[in-house]
């Protein structure tokens, strides 16, 4: 299957909408519940089960990435973007992108001792974001 998004002219206008919401609302990480309320906002009669295909479908265009995290309640959308890691709050729950990605040769390294093909990899710390550090101190 490929993973190159086709022209947006030619999405379904669903899919257009679904995509322009994880691109444009404020919050960069999105559940599909928080997707679904503003895709409903703009477009009443938009269902659930759509709004849930559109993203799984906009994924595999590669037009925006889905992030499983382990301790959190949901999957979260983003729009795609540059390789970066994910903190996940311990008390407030937000996740926040991380400038940090895997180096090549660490990678390879996994792969090669694992007697693996490694073709993508999700990073994500726990801790306290920025703001719930500073409210802390």
């Amino acid at each position: 299957m490929s993973t190159t998004l086709a022209p947006r002219a030619r999405l379904p206008k669903n899919y257009e909408l679904l995509l322009n919401i994880v691109e444009s609302v404020p919050a960069t990480h999105q559940t599909v519940y928080d997707v679904f309320v503003e895709a409903r906002r703009r477009q009443p009669t938009i269902g659930y089960a759509t709004v849930h295909r559109g993203l799984t479908r906009l994924c595999e265009l590669g037009a925006i990435l889905k992030v499983d995290m382990p301790g959190a309640e949901a999957a979260w959308y983003e729009p795609a973007a540059a390789p970066h890691a994910h903190l996940l709050c311990d008390v407030c729950h937000r996740v926040s992108d991380v400038a940090y990605q895997m180096p090549a040769a660490l990678l390879a390294d996994i792969a090669e001792r694992g007697g693996v093909e490694i073709g993508s990899e999700i990073v994500v710390f726990r801790g306290r974001c920025h703001t719930c550090r500073e409210t802390a101190s």
